[in-house]
């Protein structure tokens, strides 16, 4: 017997340590790439829509109403993370994306 799926509409928050979703943590390179997790942490968090398949948790699709786009992120394992580990993560994938550019510009 096939199993239905059901989706439905919920309220993630965007925070320094990723969008979290129902106790769960998800991240796309979208949201990294438009520092999203940099702007919670400096300004602040904020809830935004999604939508999600009940009983299936590896992603959720968020919505963007401020850019007007949507765009799947998926299901971080954290457990064996801290905090702290996860700030780095996204400070460094920052770091390496702004050398990318200058890097870029110097030799156009």
């Amino acid at each position: 017997m096939i199993s239905h799926l059901r989706a439905d509409i919920g309220i993630a928050t965007v925070t320094a340590q990723g969008i979290i979703f129902n106790g769960r943590l998800y991240t796309n390179s979208a949201v990294i790439k438009k520092k999203w997790f940099v702007l919670a942490r400096e300004e602040g968090e904020w809830k935004i829509p999604v939508v999600y398949l009940h009983n299936y948790y590896e992603a959720i699709i968020i919505i963007s109403i401020k850019h007007q786009e949507v765009s799947l992120a998926t299901c971080v394992n954290v457990r064996d993370l801290n905090l702290k580990e996860v700030e780095h993560y996204h400070k460094k994938i920052n770091q390496l994306k702004e050398l990318k550019k200058n890097t870029t510009e110097q030799i156009n």
